[in-house]
């Protein structure tokens, strides 16, 4: 059944058929052609049989019955037979002895033999014998010669006669035989031309129309255009092929809308991601940046109005388990939802269990508000909730809020939650901090300056009691110096330790207050000490920083005041176990194994300061000379570091 919808069979059997004709027509002419061959020449005979009949009249007439005349008269007769029995002649005429050719030459042919033959033989043979017996009148008299002429010229027109008529019949068949060619040729020619017309009529409808459509279909759908169907749906190859690309357009226009509805729900679905991630961004970035979050909450309720497309909402919180909460931000109608929502449903309501829940609120006008409470909240504390106002006017049965704004929302009051867990934390840090720093401060003092305000105290009671004494004046004045020398050595301490809190009161960390102090004393004193600092990082407490601090500070004084050194090294390092180990040498005169003088009291305050943070503290003269004091401890917050590129000096 397919190959009879074939094109390429239709367009085979007609160039079969134009062939085919082509070849006929071509044998039709070669047939016709070969009857006809020999036709003229057989009408040249006939017409050469008439000529000579009328040859042999005048011959009869004009002659003398000599031997001349026989001779020239058997000679015109024996002619005539060749040409009348010529295969030229003869050849072609039909087999059927019915056909008027046939008939039409027998008939000329009886004539000879029956009328016109004997007539001759009768003539010939008397003028032979008068010949032979030389006494012609003797055998053939004159009235036998007229007679038999006259026999002759009788005959002889009616002969012709039918010698034209043979003739008449050749030239009618030639003609007829050639009018058939041209007949069959011309229908040949016609029968060609028609199905040359009808070959091209195929192509261009089941060929050229068909791939016209078939281009301008493959042209549209090259622009995205799926639309256009082609109309050629046959059942040959083009046909089908019209049909496979119908029905790849109609599933590439469903694939092609399904993908542009997949590209509009994921951009749908971007833009929303995008602007979850903007609002998530911008919350977190204003909870970050303010030094208190209850600042950014009225901004905050805007971004979400703005960026999600959510109703107007509000920011309570809690102190009180729960009980009671406080309304900090607010972009609704404060007083009608104060009135609806805070005094009908109290605070209760909106709390919660630490659930998102939804809350329904009726005005007077008997008109329903939506809205959602969605708990502030940490991993362990509820602070309060975010309330946000769903559409208005909707039915029971569509949702308000979509699952991807809830999720926004519940993201916000989490950030909102763990913001308040920070900034409570950071406030509870910092007095914390300003608690340990009052601290270090009051050791301070008790650990410096009140002991050597106790020792004057002591030195005034001596002074106080050898006033009353006469003989006292020289131990007195003593005294007086002795308490004078301890003022002195208290105000200084107390320099050194606004010196050293003011370091960290500026807003420096440890190892640029190290710095600092190295650059100190090098502006004020002619001693060049050298800093070496190994500790890229550290996390000391505030109390040990202000014991490093100070006591780096004593003794480099002591280098400055008592050693009369030209240089000084300080160096702080971490060993492998975390241990921060402090050493300050340097090149001068050394310690001078004495007695302690009254009311210094350096060595013994580095000594208890190294105790106060569990280290080990010591002090000895170096053989080459100057002085070592070594500090090792280690920090309470303790940190190993991973690479110690250099490791301390025994």
């Amino acid at each position: 059944m397919k190959n009879r919808h074939s094109l390429l069979l239709s367009l085979g059997v007609l160039m079969a058929s134009i062939t085919l004709l082509a070849i006929t027509s071509m044998a039709a002419s070669l047939f016709i052609a070969d009857t006809i061959q020999g036709q003229a020449t057989a009408i040249n005979e006939s017409g050469a049989l008439r000529m000579r009949s009328y040859r042999i009249a005048s011959s009869l007439i004009h002659d003398l019955p000599d031997e001349t005349h026989y001779q020239a008269t058997l000679s015109l007769v024996n002619e005539f037979k060749q040409h009348l029995h010529s295969p030229n002649l003869t050849g072609i005429l039909p087999v059927d002895i019915n056909h008027p050719l046939r008939v039409s030459y027998n008939n000329i042919n009886r004539q000879w033999n029956e009328r016109i033959e004997p007539i001759f033989d009768i003539y010939l043979d008397g003028i032979a014998e008068s010949q032979a017996n030389e006494n012609l009148d003797m055998i053939i008299s004159e009235g036998a010669v007229i007679n038999l002429r006259n026999q002759y010229f009788l005959v002889v027109s009616d002969f012709v006669d039918d010698i034209d008529q043979l003739v008449s019949l050749l030239e009618q068949d030639s003609e007829t035989k050639i009018k058939r060619l041209r007949l069959y040729q011309f229908v040949a020619l016609a029968m060609t031309v028609i199905l040359v017309f009808a070959a091209l009529i195929l192509v261009y409808k089941r060929v050229h129309m068909p791939l016209k459509q078939l281009l301008l279909a493959a042209e549209r759908t090259s622009k995205s255009d799926f639309s256009f169907r082609t109309s050629y749906t046959n059942k040959d190859e083009l046909g089908q092929l019209g049909k496979a690309f119908n029905s790849m357009a109609e599933d590439l226009s469903q694939i092609y809308t399904d993908l542009e509805n997949r590209v509009k729900q994921k951009t749908i679905d971007l833009e929303q991601s995008n602007r979850s991630m903007e609002l998530l961004y911008k919350t977190v970035r204003r909870l970050n940046e303010a030094p208190s979050p209850q600042i950014t909450f009225d901004t905050i309720l805007k971004d979400i109005e703005q960026l999600i497309n959510t109703g107007k909402g509000a920011i309570c919180l809690s102190a009180n388990e729960n009980e009671n909460a406080a309304m900090l931000a607010s972009t609704l109608q404060t007083e009608d939802f104060s009135h609806l929502l805070c005094e009908q449903q109290k605070c209760q309501k909106c709390l919660g269990q630490g659930d998102s829940q939804f809350i329904n609120i009726s005005n007077k006008a008997g008109n329903e508000t939506r809205y959602i409470s969605i708990p502030i909240s940490d991993l362990k504390q509820q602070y309060g909730v975010l309330i946000m106002q769903a559409t208005d006017n909707e039915s029971e049965s569509k949702k308000f809020i979509e699952p991807w704004q809830l999720k926004i929302l519940e993201s916000i009051a989490g950030h909102i939650g763990i913001a308040i867990k920070i900034s409570q934390q950071a406030a509870e840090t910092r007095r914390l901090s300003l608690m340990e720093e009052r601290g270090a401060i009051a050791r301070e003092l008790h650990d410096s300056l009140a002991q050597s305000l106790t020792y004057m105290k002591i030195q005034v009671s001596r002074l106080q009691a050898l006033i009353n004494k006469p003989d006292s004046k020289l131990v007195a004045e003593n005294v007086i110096v002795e308490l004078r020398v301890g003022l002195n050595s208290a105000y200084k301490e107390l320099r050194e330790l606004l010196t050293t809190f003011r370091l960290k009161i500026d807003g420096e960390n440890f190892n640029e207050a190290v710095l600092k102090t190295v650059v100190e004393f090098n502006e004020r004193s002619e001693t060049l000490i050298e800093c070496d600092n190994q500790i890229t990082y550290c996390d000391l407490s505030p109390n040990e920083e202000i014991h490093i601090l100070q006591l780096i500070r004593e003794a480099l004084s002591n280098i400055v005041q008592h050693a009369n050194a030209s240089t000084a090294k300080l160096t702080l390092q971490y060993d492998s176990s975390g241990i921060i180990r402090v050493c300050i040498e340097d090149d001068g005169a050394g310690l001078l194994v004495e007695k302690s003088q009254t009311h210094h009291y350096g060595l013994s305050i580095m000594k208890e300061r190294a105790k106060t943070l569990n280290g080990s503290f010591e002090i000895k003269n170096n053989s080459q000379g100057g002085v070592t004091i070594t500090l090792e401890f280690t920090p309470i917050n303790n940190i190993v570091p991973v690479n110690i590129n250099r490791k301390m000096s025994n």
